[in-house]
Order: structure tokens, then C-alpha cells, then sequence
């Protein structure tokens, strides 16, 4: 599976950079957070009315987003 994973056509490359410290483009990290609220929104409106759980999933979004954004940001060649 991580054979799979690392060699991926489409996200290999974002995983190899992830993992040896070299960072994320400007555009990877605003499509990341991005998708990211989208996805968490979704859930919390359509798929619980728990506020236990929107709030959980709130907390979720806020950490990945700030992990998301300390990380090194790559310059594109």
C-alpha cells in the first residue's frame, strides 16, 4: 500500500514533499483548507445534528487547517 501510495500518479508527489519536510505550494494549501471546510461543513449540516459532534468536527478543521498552514510553503518552478 505505501508502494502504491508514494508512486500514485496524482498525489504521490504532495506525499514525497509531505514527507521529506519540502513543504506545500500556495495553491495545494488553499485547495487543502479548502476542500477540507467544504467536507466538514457538508457533515456538520447533513450529517448529524449533534452539537457534541459539530463541535468535534469544528476542532477537527481548525487543527488541520493550522497544521496545514505552519507547514513550509513551496515555491512553484
Amino acid at each position: 500500500m505505501y508502494n502504491w501510495m508514494m508512486t500514485n500518479k496524482y498525489f504521490g508527489g504532495y506525499l514525497k514533499d509531505y514527507l521529506e519536510g519540502r513543504g506545500l505550494s500556495i495553491k495545494t494549501k488553499v485547495v487543502s483548507v479548502s476542500m477540507l471546510w467544504a467536507v466538514i461543513a457538508i457533515s456538520a449540516v447533513f450529517a448529524t445534528e449533534d452539537i457534541y459532534v459539530r463541535t468535534g468536527l469544528l476542532a477537527i478543521a481548525i487543527v488541520v487547517t493550522f497544521h496545514i498552514l505552519r507547514l513550509k510553503t513551496k515555491r512553484d518552478t
